[in-house]
């Protein structure tokens, strides 16, 4: 009995209530039915709650947990010389291994079922299914390949109950480093919108047209990235012909970091050098507001393994800490050296 005793334990442990499915007696396993269905309704009311009632359910789950395992403690250990037949009826209740494995493996059933069907149930308005997700990754894929005559991935869909939207990552087959975001409602079928190829591809261009004067201001110091806007119905792929076709005004962030080691002695010396960046910027870009940013960071921080990453993606560097920065919303306000403040950051 002692062996009967230590399993239903260790199975009220690991399962509510299963430890009651092993001794199998009706009452036992009503009463089990009821506190697994519980723990599945606790679950459900803290995903629809959103978590908020999490202080009040999770308390009431252990408290549930826990009277499972009582439950067959106390049924083991009950002696009362009122009933001598109490203990022959356990005997012959746990007599049969054959029947004890089928009431365990009905009651693990039951027990997780109950938790999914809390899970899933609870978490449904504010997830999508893998399927609903798929026909707007096609839809979103057949959308892109339409509007510009290429073939494109979508590597990323997550869905955003509280707005009832989708923001998805895709890009160019061709060119998988040009990674780009758009957006998608919620409808059937879905209506595709929002796509940044562009705003990426442009600014993929103006970087490459940027690298050659980096390399001679910043010499293996400085590495950049840009963003280019200019009117939603523009389809010129093509930066240097945005002037002439763009269907709006353009707009273009350009973001530097610098490896350099600034002290208040080579201050102003680098805000020249900025300045003669300034002047020089628009030979690069076209004509329109150019928004810049400058982050400075140590140069002990510049090794093989970092460049290659900032290479890859800029905003590798945010994980570490800047000295100084300069910023700069339209290039066309400074004029000299003294419309230049580069803040410490130390």
């Amino acid at each position: 009995m002692k062996k009967h005793q230590w399993m239903a334990t260790l199975l009220s442990l690991i399962c509510t209530g299963l430890g009651m499915f092993y001794i199998g007696t009706p009452g036992m396993i009503i009463g089990a039915m009821l506190l697994m269905a519980l723990q599945g309704a606790a679950l459900f009311i803290f995903f629809m709650t959103l978590g908020y009632l999490g202080l009040i359910i999770g308390p009431l789950a252990i408290g549930l947990h826990i009277i499972g395992l009582i439950i067959p403690v106390i049924y083991f250990s009950y002696r009362s010389p009122r009933k001598p037949m109490f203990d022959e009826k356990r005997r012959r209740q746990l007599a049969s291994p054959w029947k004890i494995v089928v009431r365990t493996i009905v009651g693990l059933a039951l027990f997780a079922g109950s938790i999914y069907a809390g899970y899933t149930w609870g978490s449904a308005p504010f997830m999508k299914t893998a399927a609903e997700k798929r026909e707007v990754q096609e839809a979103a894929e057949s959308y892109l390949e339409q509007k510009y005559n290429e073939p494109f991935k979508v590597t990323d869909v997550d869905y955003t109950w509280a707005i009832g939207s989708y923001n998805l990552t895709a890009h160019p087959e061709q060119a998988p480093e040009l990674e780009f975001t758009l957006s998608s409602n919620e409808a059937s079928p879905p209506v595709i919108s929002n796509d940044t190829y562009l705003n990426r591809l442009w600014g993929q261009q103006l970087r490459d047209r940027l690298k050659p004067l980096l390399d001679e201001l910043y010499p293996d110091q400085a590495f950049g990235e840009a963003y280019v806007f200019a009117g939603s119905d523009t389809v010129e792929r093509d930066y240097s012909q945005l002037a002439n076709n763009a269907d709006g005004d353009v707009r273009q962030n350009i973001r530097l970091i610098v490896f350099e080691d600034l002290t208040a002695d080579n201050l102003a010396q680098e805000k020249e050098r900025v300045l003669e960046l300034i002047r020089r910027l628009p030979s690069v870009t076209v004509p329109g507001e150019t928004d810049l940013t400058i982050d400075y960071y140590a140069a002990d921080l510049k090794t093989p393994e970092s460049v290659k990453k900032v290479e890859q993606d800029i905003d590798y560097m945010k994980g570490k800490t800047s000295t100084y920065s300069f910023r700069v919303f339209d290039i066309s306000d400074i004029a000299s050296a003294d419309d230049i403040e580069i803040r410490g950051l130390e």
